[in-house]
């Protein structure tokens, strides 16, 4: 399991990327920020949850064997 932990630690600064790109996203999006700005940031974040979702599996990968 200390392979898990370290991989969880490794990930901790992406995550907080991603869910900050998405908190962004909203806030533009909610407070009616210009459309070119809003799909900028609404860009960013599905460029870093596409970035999360492929650590992640990789994560996954590593520790459990395929059959």
């Amino acid at each position: 399991m200390e392979g898990l932990a370290v991989m969880i630690d490794e990930g901790e600064p992406l995550i907080e990327r991603a869910m900050q790109a998405v908190r962004r996203f909203h806030e533009a999006r909610d407070s009616s920020a210009p459309s070119q700005e809003v799909e900028r940031l609404r860009g960013e974040a599905e460029a870093l949850m596409k970035e999360l979702s492929a650590f992640q599996m990789d994560a996954l990968e590593r520790i459990i064997p395929k059959a």
